[in-house]
């Protein structure tokens, strides 16, 4: 309702306005305007930091592998250790990040460099990916971990007997048993990386390059009589957004994921 209204808060009244939100936010497409360009550059943004979703996958499908197969010493300390970002607060973990990409911070002093890691447009996104992509690769690798576990040993035996090594055995009976693993880690992955906030509010401390889809949705309630407006139909966009990506992953996952 909210989303063809102005809405003037101390009054308590409503202008409806129609389909004007909508048009506003799509603006920067086609011509120049300050709302649609943010919303456009937010759009861009949150897609770019969705990269940080397949590489943490692939961190943790590897970490699960080597600790799973390789039989490493140890292996509960590390299984620790990796998913400690997973259930740590996302505020302290971003002004920890923060700490370590300053100018002056422990990556670029490791590096011997002085790269501008939180003053420019695309190294900030860059950073977030990689910050991002080594905090949740813990929570995968425990999760491929539990669907490792789960593989019936007798398909083990059997590839075993046919002279298959370790390494086939991973590609043709593990990666396919934990298929539903990897959909579960998409969905999730994908909601929550459209929804993406902190990484906006208190790693970038609002920096224009990494602003999101719902950092800029919180800046624009209080932008005025058609600030409601606006942040309601970019959150009608955004709901609609997720929930055709979703419906999509359930239609397209009888095609690869392993159904016993």
């Amino acid at each position: 309702v909210f989303s063809f209204q102005n809405y003037f808060v101390r009054r308590g009244e409503s202008e409806f306005v129609g389909f004007q939100h909508y048009i506003s936010l799509f603006s920067g497409m086609f011509t120049p305007g300050e709302l649609g360009n943010a919303f456009i550059k937010s759009v861009g943004n949150t897609l770019f930091l969705l990269l940080s979703l397949p590489v943490s996958i692939a961190l943790g499908l590897l970490l699960a592998g080597l600790l799973r197969l390789g039989d490493v010493k140890g292996s509960k300390v590390f299984q620790v250790l990796y998913y400690l970002p997973a259930v740590s607060s996302a505020v302290a973990l971003n002004i920890v990040w923060r700490y370590i990409f300053q100018s002056n911070g422990f990556l670029n002093n490791m590096l011997h460099a002085s790269t501008p890691w939180l003053s420019d447009d695309t190294l900030i996104k860059v950073a977030i990916v990689i910050k991002n992509s080594l905090n949740a690769m813990g929570g995968a690798m425990i999760l491929y971990l539990a669907g490792m576990l789960n593989v019936p040993k007798d398909l083990y035996e059997a590839s075993s007997l046919d002279g298959a090594g370790k390494v086939r055995q991973f590609f043709s009976i593990t990666l396919p048993m934990i298929t539903p693993v990897t959909f579960y880690l998409l969905i999730t992955g994908l909601i929550g990386g459209l929804q993406s906030y902190a990484d906006s509010q208190v790693f970038a401390k609002g920096d224009s390059g990494a602003a999101t889809i719902v950092f800029f949705i919180w800046q624009q309630r209080t932008n005025g009589a058609a600030g409601y407006g606006i942040a309601s139909s970019a959150s009608i966009l955004l709901s609609v957004c997720i929930m055709i990506i979703t419906l999509i992953q359930f239609k397209v996952s009888n095609k690869w994921v392993y159904e016993e």
